[in-house]
């Protein structure tokens, strides 16, 4: 008897001394949630699993994207419109990102230390898209000067791309895909430091009057392409300008189909890997760093 109570006591006094016993699993994983974009193009090493590097347990999620990765799906051509994409989308829509309501998305993602901008063409790294409406509700693209954009046309600056690479980066981020009665619509945390809120709806007000059908995407998605090839190559002679209207406005580059001609350059490889990536209605329930402090295990 004596030894039972001892062992109970010491049991209490680990406890009260701030060490908890090791907690169970969450059933968050966002790659649960996800499906890979199916394009018209599927090279194998645009995705898979690898061991190394991993930010928690046993394995990440590894996404490469080489020049003229582009591909079409039903009422869409990434080849005939400036860009190529390697994405996983929400499946199906709605069931994370839910309008109306607020989600906290947590990740970590890592940009190889060889990474290379593409200048004025764009590497986006994670976004929510509503069908049928072409600007994201918001947005991550990492080129020369990366920053966080919204479907209002507000941004936010996320620091130098040299901070973002050749190393593990926690994300955590609050969306509320509502038009009123919250105090904060959006932030972004990178490693527990606040880098981006909005204390006003950045939904289209379009979307106040119907129910948006919404989508997170990560993974690497390069648009505009063909600045970066005339930039750093030369602009073909048989190569007509495009121009894209969309909610903000219009965009403009050199060619909507630019892996047709010879710019005496290729866009560079670009490979990225994101783990740890969870949903909730709580940061603590998606938050990398803060699950670790509380023993949770790896969402692998």
């Amino acid at each position: 008897m004596r030894r039972i109570f001892s062992a109970v006591l010491c049991g209490v006094l680990i406890l009260a001394g701030g060490v908890s016993a090791k907690e169970k699993p969450l059933r968050n994983s966002i790659e649960k949630k996800v499906k890979l974009e199916d394009l018209s193009f599927r090279g194998k090493y645009r995705f898979g699993h690898v061991a190394q590097p991993t930010r928690r347990g046993a394995k990440a999620q590894r996404f490469e994207i080489r020049h003229g990765d582009c591909g079409k799906t039903s009422g869409w051509n990434d080849c005939t419109t400036d860009r190529q994409r390697v994405e996983m989308k929400e499946r199906p829509k709605n069931s994370m990102s839910k309008p109306g309501k607020g989600v906290w998305y947590g990740y970590s993602v890592f940009i190889p230390s060889d990474f290379v901008s593409l200048g004025k063409a764009n590497t986006t790294l994670g976004q929510v898209k509503a069908e049928g409406w072409s600007t994201p509700m918001w947005w991550l693209t990492f080129n020369d000067r990366p920053y966080i954009k919204f479907a209002d046309g507000r941004t936010c600056s996320l620091g130098a791309l040299g901070s973002w690479k050749g190393r593990w980066n926690d994300l955590v981020v609050f969306a509320h895909y509502g038009h009123s009665g919250q105090p904060v619509y959006f932030q972004l945390f990178k490693d527990d430091k606040l880098l981006c809120q909005l204390k006003s709806p950045f939904m289209p007000a379009e979307f106040a009057r119907k129910t948006p059908k919404l989508g997170l995407k990560y993974g690497i998605y390069n648009s505009f392409v063909s600045r970066y090839l005339a930039q750093k190559g030369r602009i073909p002679p048989e190569v007509t300008a495009y121009a894209q209207t969309h909610e903000g406005g219009k965009s403009r580059s050199p060619s909507p189909t630019p892996f047709e001609y010879d710019w005496g350059v290729r866009l560079p490889t670009h490979v990225v890997y994101y783990d740890e990536m969870r949903f909730g209605s709580r940061r603590e329930d998606v938050d990398v760093r803060l699950l670790e402090k509380r023993g949770v295990p790896p969402v692998d």
